[in-house]
């Protein structure tokens, strides 16, 4: 058996925030939750789990059958930089939080140094994954990295739900941590503070109204959802900007340039791009991931230009209620529409 402590030890050598341990068994309840939720139609169309086989993403003998532990891990992405750097003139539109740098990368990195420390103390196997192909929520909790929030995000004691989480397989055997026993208690505050209304009761999200999934869902945005996008680009944060649990996080200095974007991007640029120039640029970063829908950004773009209404953005949008692409010819004259 290898030491537990030794591993964390290890971890926080590397500048990872925290590491916990749990056993291998499949998550069977975060399966069934899923496939709930599936079967009630609260997945949008174009998402990746109605293409996935959900009893093997809940379950990590799928990537190693002789696995019996996993090595949980956090890391915290917030820093004090400024939150929008456009100006008049050239409106910018907003990055989420998470998605400023590349963290999953980054904390991959670091879990495979550590998975190579491990394997040079005991001949064992192990795989590492950070945003990667098993459910790393239910991996978090079990493991006690942190507890469900009731906007379906996992909250750590340290860092609340500001963090991005990796894991390492391994068939090595190892002392595992418990569960948590906090949560949210009575607070709503995310509920209530949702713009759309999309988490629907506690832990349960509506993703056809969740701005941060319709962010990459290529079609005609609702006129309730689209009024109330401002000036989103990429993602959603507000039901973690008024989370309590996220008020005593300190801003620490950036720790990788890995995938940079920055806080947020000139939506005149993004609207003169061709996708292969967008994938360029920001290469690297999840905004470009191969899944990401390059229609549905520049979507995103035009709504928020009607939203922040820079009257020298107009020669733009009205442009584009010319083109042969109807969901941005229908979005560019709403966006003129809500000046």
């Amino acid at each position: 058996m290898i030491d537990a402590q030794v591993i964390k030890t290890l971890g926080k050598e590397l500048g990872i925030d925290e590491i916990k341990i749990t056993t291998a068994e499949p998550f069977g309840r975060a399966a069934a939750r899923i496939i709930r939720q599936k079967k009630a139609g609260l997945y949008l169309n174009s998402e990746r789990w109605h293409h996935r086989n959900i009893e093997e993403f809940c379950d990590v003998w799928s990537v190693l059958s002789t696995a019996k532990s996993i090595i949980a891990a956090c890391q915290c992405y917030l820093t004090d930089e400024p939150i929008d750097t456009g100006a008049p003139g050239d409106p910018h539109g907003l990055v989420a939080r998470y998605t400023w740098r590349n963290h999953y990368s980054d904390l991959k990195k670091r879990l495979q140094m550590l998975a190579t420390s491990i394997k040079e103390r005991q001949s064992v196997e192990c795989v590492v994954y950070s945003n990667g192909v098993i459910a790393e929520k239910p991996i978090a909790e079990r493991s006690g990295i942190g507890y469900y929030g009731k906007n379906s995000l996992i909250i750590n004691k340290r860092f609340g739900s500001l963090v991005v989480l990796g894991e390492i397989v391994t068939n090595a055997d190892i002392e595992p941590d418990s569960a948590s026993n906090a949560d949210c208690g009575e607070c709503l505050e995310c509920i209530e503070a949702c713009p759309t209304r999309a988490i629907i009761e506690p832990y349960v999200i509506d993703r056809r109204r969740c701005i941060q999934a319709l962010t990459n869902w290529y079609g005609v945005l609702q006129d309730d959802i689209a009024r109330v996008w401002e000036n989103r680009l990429y993602g959603c944060t507000t039901c973690q900007d008024v989370c309590p649990a996220n008020h005593h996080v300190k801003a620490g200095r950036p720790r990788t340039d890995i995938g940079y974007v920055g806080q947020s991007i000139s939506l005149l640029e993004i609207l003169t791009m061709d996708e292969a120039q967008y994938r360029k640029k920001f290469t690297g970063n999840q905004m470009t991931a191969r899944w990401i829908n390059f229609k549905a950004i520049q979507r995103n773009a035009i709504i928020a230009l009607g939203n922040v209404r820079d009257k020298k953005t107009l020669p733009t949008l009205e442009k584009l209620t010319k083109s042969s692409d109807p969901v941005h010819a229908h979005s560019a004259q709403w966006a003129i529409n809500n000046f």
